[in-house]
């Protein structure tokens, strides 16, 4: 039972990002952080909140690691001491969630002081909650974290990285508790760091209850950035050719240039480093782009023409999906053609998976690594290089300018991903295809039958006619779909025989497919059908809270009083 206890708070791993922002930190780098006054005082004297704030790339994310080995140290050598910290993540949901990040910091808390193993008021929420399948209360989260934080002898340290990288719709209610966190708690006895960019929600919140605001300034980056071009250009074997005179006006080019921007400066490296001559490096100096966009803008204009589909499907992909997809899912999603027309076809294989990396390395990384560290390349999680990416790709100034070709839109790219996964789905389910083999959870297959209904759901309305046909076909497969991933094994343990159709329409909150179900012939649609978790189609659509499917389904006959 402590195993699952431990499953239930770990639901995420923030210490995978701390390990990758280690990993790039520069030797030398940060220390003017450590040193300082302000920090200091929060570490060993008067506490509160700590609030480090800057622009896009600058550094915040990696500052925080190196707080967080820094107060790690501290912990090392004296029991009465807490860290518990956690790093929001756009390419991630699940690290955008208050609950998942209130579960982490309550499962990191307890292990600090000693080993007396966890305590009983965790053991109480999980069998009231996890353990009977009900999510825990947010309140009862920040509640039970308050209490542990107040059971220890002298301080508490909590590190919050990124902020902002939290959806602006859900910040609200972070916001809201760290406002309450930081009003419940002594000082003296509770210290946070936050790093975020200062949004204008952010601002007023954080800024009257910080004790100490550090604006991460260009003046106060500008020796990091050093540190890390002259790292940079002396070990990475790139530049062994380089000269020293090339190599000196490279530092100084891009530390005037970078205006306190660490992004911009490892983009440009990676340019620098594919000159091959002196005069090449110079030019390229003498061209260097002014801010991120225009950096973006460069890279994808280099992109060959052969491969310009490719990567913008796979734009899709890491800008939109519901979980970040493996290097071998992608590999396997960007060669599915969008046509609205065409599904379950066979599809074409990249020569070589990692030559996704290749084309754009400044644009595409590997996510930081999860559980285990030596999973094959192909296992291994894909995101976007930096937060900002993204916001160069959906936004107007993308749509509106030369860099428009690699524009997304939210409900362009559900639909290209929708009818992947259907695509996929149905692919499986063809005659003549070998069925009955154990579906990795790695695979592209079981992410389809793991999320198609996520991707089709936010687009059923404008969805043509072919895709919602596509969407009912799947959702007849039965065992071809369900035996891959069942969302109704959630609430029950043992599902088989699998319920019809209309149940896993009403389940999902799949409108449109439904509609079309309960329109066909009434011999044909049982809308009273018996089987599933909730018993039937009604119970289940009710559940859901949306009010149009449960009055369809009464419209056609289903009863209220059947059993369920």
């Amino acid at each position: 039972k402590l195993q699952e206890i431990q499953r239930w708070l770990n639901v995420v791993d923030p210490a995978s990002n701390y390990s990758s922002a280690l990993r790039v930190r520069a030797k030398g780098t940060g220390n003017w952080l450590l040193k300082g006054p302000d920090y200091s005082n929060w570490k060993e004297g008067s506490g509160g909140a700590l609030w480090l704030h800057g622009i896009p790339g600058c550094g915040k994310s990696v500052l925080s690691a190196t707080a967080i080995e820094d107060i790690e140290h501290l912990c090392e050598t004296s029991n009465d001491h807490a860290l518990a910290y956690f790093y929001f993540t756009f390419s991630d949901s699940e690290k955008q969630n208050l609950s998942n990040m209130l579960l982490s910091l309550i499962g990191q808390l307890p292990k600090r002081p000693s080993d007396r193993g966890l305590p009983g008021e965790i053991v109480d929420l999980y069998n009231s909650t996890k353990a009977v399948g009900k999510p825990a209360d947010t309140k009862a989260l920040q509640d039970l974290l308050s209490q542990i934080i107040k059971g220890f002898k002298k301080k508490t340290f909590i590190i919050l990285d990124a902020l902002d990288e939290v959806p602006k719709s859900e910040r609200k209610d972070l916001l809201s508790w760290l406002t309450k966190l930081t009003a419940d708690h002594n000082p003296e006895s509770l210290s946070i760091l936050i790093t975020s960019r200062p949004e204008s929600d952010i601002v007023r919140s954080v800024q009257p209850l910080a004790t100490f605001a550090l604006p991460l300034q260009s003046k106060t980056i500008d020796p990091d950035i050093r540190f890390y071009i002259r790292n940079s250009l002396d070990s990475k074997d790139e530049f062994r050719g380089f000269t020293q005179e090339i190599k000196s006006e490279i530092e100084e080019t891009l530390v005037t240039g970078s205006q306190g921007m660490f992004r911009w400066v490892d983009c440009l490296l990676r340019v620098l480093q594919e000159c091959i001559t002196p005069e090449d490096v110079r030019q390229a100096l003498e061209e260097l782009p002014e801010d991120l966009d225009s950096v973006y803008l460069r890279i994808l204009d280099s992109i060959p023409k052969r491969q310009k589909e490719y990567i913008r499907r796979a734009m899709n992909w890491l800008v939109f999906s519901a979980e970040p997809l493996t290097l071998g899912q992608l590999a396997e999603a960007i060669v599915i053609k969008y046509d609205v027309n065409k599904y379950g076809h066979g599809s074409k294989t990249l020569f070589d998976q990692s030559s996704l990396l290749s084309i754009c390395p400044s644009l595409i990384s590997f996510e930081d690594a999860r559980n285990d560290e030596s999973s094959p390349q192909e296992d291994r999680r894909l995101r976007l290089a930096h937060f900002s990416v993204k916001e160069y790709l959906i936004s107007d100034r993308a749509a509106q300018g030369p860099g428009a070709y690699y524009y997304i839109s939210k409900d362009k790219a559900n639909l290209l991903m929708g009818h992947a996964c259907l695509s996929r789905i149905l692919r499986h389910s063809a005659p003549g295809t070998i069925s009955g083999k154990r579906v990795e959870r790695t695979s592209f297959l079981y992410h389809s039958a793991r999320y198609w209904f996520v991707y089709t759901r936010s687009i059923e309305d404008p969805a043509p006619a072919p895709l919602s046909d596509a969407v009912v076909k799947v959702l007849e497969l039965d065992k071809e779909w369900l035996d891959i991933y069942n969302p109704d094994k959630l609430y029950s343990p043992d599902p088989e025989p699998y319920p019809p159709a209309i149940y896993y329409s009403s389940l999902l909150n799949l409108v449109t497919a439904c509609e079309f179900l309960v329109n066909r012939k009434a011999d044909t649609v049982n809308v009273n059908a018996q089987g599933g978790a909730y018993g039937n189609a009604l119970q289940a659509a009710a559940i859901r809270g949306n009010e149009s499917l449960p009055r369809l389904l009464l419209e056609h006959g289903a009863e209220v009083n059947a059993k369920g």
